[in-house]
């Protein structure tokens, strides 16, 4: 029970709260004010839901009559395909282990792909383009007179459960649709790409027997120095059984082809895209131009047709390659793609298809430096051409040691030079000298000279692969930027290129002083050197240091020839051969019974 005290608090508090509520009642007058300030608040409320309500409902009625033309406008242009006219971009990929391929659905094209093994000289990932650079499309007109571009339709794609292939299809009606299907092929790692038409051939008019399919590139600067990359960036193309052909490089350039075309390549310097066509392209144009604003690389673009019977259901089977200028990878496509690699002509491309890339594979295989594989190509190289350097070297000794007496000849006869020939000639045929002796192993050592300068910057295999100072055998080492630009030497410092100078400069003193040679071609082997300094400063690092080391086995092996050379017993034999009767060769004799059989001697023929 509550005692007498706590009863009393509490009568007191409860006295008090009554107190309080009666003394701050409102007034009559302030609950009345207060009244029809509640009503205007009201009012007020009603009429703003009702503003916003008619908005929401002009909105509605705008968005309905924008659809309105919007539908109107689609079936104006596009007429039976209208239906597909209008949506929202989406994206989808497929990928395996050398590519990612992603896809939009308006136009159904590819619209990015990545090399996932491969950087570009920035370290970026490699992309051969993305978005706006490449569009893929095709286009037809219909019976309702509308010209449809594929560009325009927005596909409804259906990836595979095992991400490797897509469909894109657009459909008009029942059993009535173009589909896009890209999948990858296992065997060849290229994408297999089919365009089918269901349905359409009372959509498509009449009197068209064909499709055109558009595709524009604008190439992506993927190396170190642009002007490397663009000049040997172009368009490619094969006609069926012959052999491939292409567009001017580093110029713009156009041509139609009107022959069955069985692939067209965009080719850079590293890698290309190529489209196959199973049965062939009917007709095509192809255009190449350069960016006057050099945002890109250079723009490719081409119109390539294709059949259409209106069949109720038509398929136009294709291929696409994407990825790197490797040799022997295009090689086993085998549809000849791999002339796309430059190689040179005639000789020079044997050189390099038999011999170079080989050796190249072969090493590539046990040695993971390519500059030791450079140096052991090199080896073998001057290894093979030994007996070439050897017979070389004899020519140019025994023309030394004749020099005494041809110079006594050129005494004797008084500056006749006509004379003084001929009684070298003479000389020549008694001691048993071939003057051309030592031309001969030159010339035959040219093909494969110029069969490297054309390998080493188109080798994919020297890509990215660094060396000593070098962080990338396929372009030029730069030691030292400068601060200006020398004409035609450009504005760095090669060292590779510098040391094939320099070995070069040293071998030509040392071949001046083997064969005695005087005037103007002393003068002309020293000055060639400073030639290829300023031509090659901006070469390959691979190319300069490939003659680095060629120079230096040269005079290597000319000092161990020397070595084991008697140049006396040399002088010694020519000196003996003079006293032996001359022999005269099966042609020379040929030459002379032919010259007697009309009346001519030889031997007064020569007095003369």
């Amino acid at each position: 029970m509550l005692d007498k005290n706590t009863l009393i608090g509490f009568s007191l508090i409860l006295a008090l709260l009554v107190g309080w509520a009666y003394f701050l009642k409102p007034s009559d007058e302030e609950i009345e004010a207060y009244k029809r300030q509640q009503d205007s608040t009201n009012i007020a409320t009603i009429q703003q839901d009702s503003i916003v309500r008619t908005s929401i409902d002009s909105l509605k009625n705008n968005a309905v009559l924008s659809a309105s033309k919007d539908t109107a406008s689609a079936n104006e242009a596009f007429g039976t395909f209208a239906i597909a006219a209008q949506g929202t971009e989406e994206f989808s990929s497929i990928e395996n282990n050398e590519l990612k391929i992603t896809f939009t659905n308006k136009g159904g094209r590819i619209y990015k792909v990545q090399l996932k093994k491969y950087k570009t000289y920035a370290k970026q990932d490699l992309v051969l383009f993305d978005g706006a650079d490449n569009v893929q499309s095709f286009d037809f007109p219909t019976v309702d007179n509308k010209i449809i571009n594929t560009a325009n339709l927005y596909f409804k794609p259906t990836i595979s459960d095992d991400k490797k292939s897509i469909s894109m299809k657009v459909s008009i009606g029942e059993n009535q649709y173009i589909e896009q299907l890209y999948g990858f092929d296992s065997i060849s790692n290229m994408l297999k790409y089919n365009i089918n038409l269901v349905g359409l051939e009372n959509v498509i008019q009449r009197n068209r027997t064909s499709l055109d399919i558009n595709w524009t590139t604008n190439l992506r600067m993927q190396e170190k120095t642009r002007d490397a990359e663009e000049r040997v960036s172009t368009i490619f193309y094969r006609v069926k059984d012959d052999e491939p052909s292409k567009l001017s490089e580093g110029s713009d350039a156009k041509e139609t082809i009107t022959s069955d075309l069985h692939w067209v390549s965009y080719k850079q310097q590293y890698f290309n895209q190529t489209i196959i066509a199973e049965k062939g392209f009917t007709d095509a144009v192809l255009e190449t131009k350069n960016d006057p604003y050099k945002t890109n690389l250079r723009k490719f673009s081409s119109i390539l047709t294709i059949p259409y019977d209106h069949n109720n259901n038509e398929s136009f089977a294709m291929k696409i390659y994407y990825g790197p200028n490797h040799y022997k990878t295009l090689e086993t496509l085998n549809i000849s793609l791999e002339r796309i690699v430059t190689l040179g002509w005639g000789v020079f491309r044997w050189v390099n298809k038999y011999i170079v890339i080989n050796v190249f594979d072969f090493l590539s295989r046990y040695i993971g430096s390519f500059g030791i594989i450079i140096f052991m190509l090199t080896l073998l190289i001057k290894t093979a051409l030994l007996p070439l350097v050897y017979k070389s070297y004899l020519s140019a000794a025994k023309m030394r040691l004749l020099k005494p007496e041809m110079d006594d000849i050129k005494e004797k006869t008084g500056g006749d030079m006509t004379k003084a020939q001929q009684e070298n000639m003479k000389l020549y045929k008694k001691a048993g000298v071939n003057p051309f002796g030592g031309c001969i192993p030159v010339l035959l050592q040219l093909p494969i000279l110029f069969a490297m300068f054309q390998f080493f910057p188109s080798a994919f295999e020297l890509r990215q692969q660094g060396f000593l100072w070098a962080e990338d055998l396929s372009t030029f080492d730069n030691v030292l930027d400068l601060p200006f630009e020398i004409p035609f030497y450009g504005n760095h410092v090669s060292l590779f290129a510098i040391l094939m100078t320099v070995s070069s400069v040293v071998y030509a003193l040392y071949n001046n002083q083997a064969t005695g040679v005087t005037g103007q071609m002393k003068w002309l082997g020293l000055f060639m050197p400073i030639i290829f300094l300023f031509t090659l400063n901006s070469f390959a690092a691979g190319l300069n240091y490939y003659y680095f080391v060629s120079n230096l086995v040269t005079i290597l092996q000319q000092l161990t020839i020397k070595f084991f050379v008697d140049e006396k017993k040399l002088h010694a034999q020519l000196q003996e051969n003079k006293k032996k009767p001359v022999t005269v060769s099966k042609f020379q004799k040929k030459l002379e019974d032919m010259a007697k059989s009309r009346g001519v001697d030889m031997n007064k023929l020569g007095k003369k």
